[in-house]
């Protein structure tokens, strides 16, 4: 089979996932490409049997250009998708608005797999509570669903659709309530001000270039920062060599507290389960 991979990645974590589905994929005897979701020219996605889109989770869902790339895909009636992310803690909606999303452009979704990840959030403490994540036994796992993900295509199209999975919206937690309120324009409310040094900045252009949104403008004057469309990330600051993007965090900070104990007891049940293991102290983090 022809599969394409597009992924998101800003920490590196999703594209080694990327990677090791990759692999997994090929060593099966399938063809594999494997693109950026910035780079890649949407009508050439036809020339593929199997579509594969990771990205890392957002406020509980996927980011907002993850969900312009998929609103800009043309129809691509039963064409066979599957969807990985990482995250901190929750999945929350990632997979349920993905494939709905998918689905209104004719597109199956035949398999799905996520990861912890570690991060690194100016307003949280380093090292975070996924400190050591992804590892090397969610590595074996990307790579086995690369290897398995050809076979259940071909075992759909030959009528076995039980083996699609079902999604199904979670909207009674305090996390997706939290998820639907912060919308683009709440967040542009509560986000910390960037402004650009402008005795600092090099023009090196790292954090125009790595903008996934083009909400970055350092060739002009003054330098432009947090435009229209931007998706608060909050990359842009942690890229600068030279710490030339400047804000102030201590208000995001002081309500960060009661979201990291929220993750972490999320966490500690999810360990409980054997669904997650801890290469860090909770107790060293709050």
């Amino acid at each position: 089979m022809n599969v394409i991979i597009i992924y998101f990645s800003q920490t590196k974590n999703t594209e080694k996932i990327a990677y090791k589905i990759q692999n997994g994929i090929l060593e099966n005897g399938n063809h594999c490409r494997i693109e950026k979701i910035k780079d890649v020219d949407i009508e050439i996605l036809k020339n593929f049997d199997i579509i594969g889109l990771g990205t890392p989770t957002f406020f509980y869902r996927e980011p907002r250009n993850v969900e312009i790339f998929i609103k800009e895909l043309p129809i691509m009636k039963d064409k066979h998708c599957f969807l990985f992310c990482t995250h901190g803690s929750l999945i929350g909606n990632t997979f349920f608005r993905m494939s709905e999303a998918l689905k209104n452009k004719g597109l199956v979704v035949i398999g799905t797999f996520d990861t912890y990840a570690s991060s690194s959030i100016q307003f949280y403490p380093t090292p975070m509570h996924t400190e050591g994540h992804p590892d090397e036994i969610e590595f074996k796992q990307a790579y086995q669903f690369g290897k398995e993900i050809c076979g259940i295509s071909e075992r759909i199209r030959q009528g076995e659709l039980n083996l699609i999975p079902e999604f199904e919206i979670i909207s009674d937690t305090w996390w997706a309530r939290e998820s639907e309120r912060l919308t683009l324009e709440v967040l542009r409310k509560i986000s910390p001000e960037f402004k650009i040094n402008t005795d600092k900045c090099k023009r090196c252009l790292i954090c125009q270039e790595s903008c996934p949104v083009g909400a970055i403008d350092v060739e002009v004057e003054p330098p432009e920062i947090q435009k229209e469309g931007c998706i608060f990330c909050w990359a842009c600051e942690k890229l600068c060599p030279v710490g030339a993007i400047e804000t102030n965090w201590d208000l995001m900070k002081n309500g960060a507290a009661k979201n990291l104990l929220r993750y972490i007891e999320v966490l500690k049940n999810a360990e409980e389960k054997g669904k997650f293991r801890p290469y860090i102290d909770y107790k060293k983090i709050y």
